[in-house]
């Protein structure tokens, strides 16, 4: 017969839990979790639906590629494509900012404006044409990587485990775009990394991530605006001077203004303004009419995706959830104030993007500041948050699956 658990042996197991939970409170754990997933997702999708082919990523289409210019082996698709495509043709040369180059052209100047993922991938693959594919997917699975990373500290500055970081990398539209080779887990990395160093008043670095944030993906200079509105309020009430401080808001902004310069003489066109037909529209009138129809074709399929409808309404579900509970708790949250400023200046963003942002194929990713902001919210405020793991982990999972297997 098996003796009977001693009290000592009760003990030592009680004492291993809580071990087991000390070790895994590291960001770097929440971090190479997520990079895991990604690999395991990028892996997946590109031996099941591209054949091992990685261009295939870029989704390269025949509308605004040309096969007899791409490299041999570059993958190109019968139709429209999507936009990781034009971060490909940009990444074959940044300074190169041609309409057409490279056998890519492009469909709005604007694309110029997101340069920094680009930029940054032409210099992982030191100029090597066939190392790129790589260097672009490669980048956002370390973003994303970094983003777990970044939230699992942010996460225990708030008093939380460092895993709680994987609620961060964990939002829907990451793993699309690194399915796509898009803009977004490079610039969410940026823009954590910077809220996290200007909370160490590391000024020069917090001004450095947003810039390069700001250049990868514009909206996340909303974030920096804000801080430029809480700053200027306090100076204007005498309750703050000028300071090293405010290099944080004014060199992205400043950055960001040059590179229009740079695209105006280019281009001849000022491209952030060219933007407005395709991401802007009418306050609210694209989001009334897209939550509208899919709420009412929960059964249709999108571009041949069966049950693309409802995954959209299930994350738009999850995503207002955290939404609102942020916004009720900016009152308790420690959080600065010009995060909680940001996050009302991230929801009425959203609300005045265009029909192409809110429909059922793009998973949200256009909204994930709004997510990243509300989630160092709850962070910080003073209440549990089992919750929002019941409702994102599940979810994050079966999108993964599903974006993999089917879209």
């Amino acid at each position: 017969m098996q003796a009977a658990p001693t009290a000592a042996t009760e003990t030592n197991v009680t004492r291993a839990r809580p071990a087991l939970r000390t070790r895994l409170n590291r960001p770097v754990a929440a971090g190479i979790v997520a990079v895991v997933a990604m690999t395991a997702e990028v892996v997946a999708r590109v031996l099941v639906r591209l054949n091992g082919n990685v261009s295939g990523l870029a989704l390269i289409g025949d509308v605004y590629a040309y096969r007899w210019e791409l490299p041999r082996g570059v993958e190109v698709q019968g139709y429209l494509g999507y936009d990781g495509q034009f971060y490909y043709r940009m990444a074959r040369n940044p300074a190169n900012l041609a309409w057409s180059a490279y056998g890519i052209g492009l469909d709005a100047w604007y694309r110029f404006v997101r340069i920094g993922y680009s930029a940054l991938a032409w210099l992982g693959s030191a100029g090597q044409v066939p190392a790129l594919p790589w260097a672009l997917v490669v980048i956002n699975v370390l973003a994303v990587g970094a983003v777990a990373v970044l939230g699992g500290r942010l996460a225990q500055e708030a008093g939380r485990h460092a895993l709680w970081g994987l609620l961060l990398a964990g939002y829907f539209g990451l793993a699309t775009s690194v399915a796509r080779d898009l803009t977004e887990p490079l610039a969410a990395a940026c823009l954590l990394g910077a809220i996290l160093a200007y909370r160490h008043r590391q000024w020069l670095a917090a001004a450095g991530l947003f810039a390069v944030a700001g250049l990868t993906r514009e909206t996340a200079l909303v974030a920096p605006f804000a801080l430029a509105i809480v700053r200027l309020v306090a100076m204007a009430r005498r309750r703050a001077r000028p300071g090293r401080e405010d290099l944080v808001w004014l060199i992205p902004a400043l950055l960001f203004v040059a590179w229009e310069v740079v695209l105006r003489f280019a281009t001849g066109v000022i491209p952030i303004f060219q933007d407005s037909g395709k991401n802007a529209g009418a306050p609210f009138l694209a989001a009334v009419m897209a939550i509208g129809h899919n709420v009412g074709h929960l059964t249709a399929s999108v571009s041949g995706a069966p049950g693309a409808i409802i995954i959209w309404d299930l994350e738009l579900l999850v995503l207002t959830g955290f939404a609102v509970a942020a916004l009720c708790a900016l009152r308790s949250t420690t959080v600065p104030v010009y995060e909680r400023l940001a996050l009302v200046l991230y929801i009425l963003e959203i609300f005045c993007l265009s029909p192409t942002n809110w429909d059922g194929y793009a998973d949200l990713r256009s909204f994930v500041e709004v997510y990243l902001l509300a989630t160092l919210i709850l962070f910080a405020a003073p209440r549990k948050l089992w919750w929002f793991a019941a409702a994102a982990g599940p979810m994050f999972v079966t999108v993964l699956v599903y974006r993999t297997m089917v879209l």
